[in-house]
């Protein structure tokens, strides 16, 4: 009976582990990727580039054009823009393991706490919360999507508060109670095997 229950311990302890596995996994290689995030339905790098334009306006256009040169160069990857990265073999198959994979999303968003609800092939959907004293606090419901092994897509909503006025952008200024309803969905395509210039991760 003693050799049946650890045997019977075993078989689940690996059905757990495999369960956190993503099937397919992604391909090593170079990845183009890029976003888009709302707050309170209003398109935040357009709120962004208001900003910015609205900072600017009054400043010398010699500095201006430098001024908009480093914050193109800088600024691409908040706004949403397609961004490049090279995974290496380690790094890809580290994304394919739920358990590390929000542990990264966590190393990113220190204020937040994620954890898987249901993993099922190449997809996993999760939920968290966000303490952030200086930023969004609220409850977070996101999926992610392998759909091949060169195709990811994703998505999450959060619900609750910001503190302070989103920096003070137009549009973006949150009530007196601070709540907000914030959108991200993002995508990821395998563009080759090898990165070029593009270091890995």
């Amino acid at each position: 009976m003693k050799t049946v229950a650890l045997s019977l311990s075993a078989v689940l302890l690996a059905s757990s582990a495999a369960a956190q596995i993503l099937n397919p996994a992604p391909a090593p290689g170079l990845w183009e990727t890029q976003f888009k995030l709302s707050v309170n339905g209003q398109d935040m790098a357009a709120a962004m580039k208001n900003a910015m334009a609205a900072a600017l306006k009054d400043v010398p256009s010699e500095q201006r054009a430098m001024a908009e040169q480093m914050m193109k160069a800088q600024g691409g990857a908040m706004m949403g823009g397609p961004q490049q990265e090279c995974l290496s073999a380690e790094t890809a198959k580290r994304r394919s393991d739920v358990r590390t994979m929000l542990a990264d999303l966590q190393e990113d968003a220190p204020h937040c706490r994620y954890e898987p609800v249901k993993i099922s092939g190449g997809t996993v959907s999760f939920k968290g919360r966000c303490n952030d004293p200086e930023g969004f606090s609220g409850d977070i419901t996101g999926e992610m999507t392998m759909s091949s092994a060169k195709a990811w897509t994703g998505r999450w909503t959060g619900t609750g508060r910001m503190a302070g006025d989103m920096g003070g952008m137009p549009g973006l200024q949150v009530g007196p109670d601070g709540r907000v309803q914030m959108g991200w969905n993002g995508s990821g395509r395998w563009l080759a095997a090898a990165c070029g210039n593009v270091k890995p991760e």
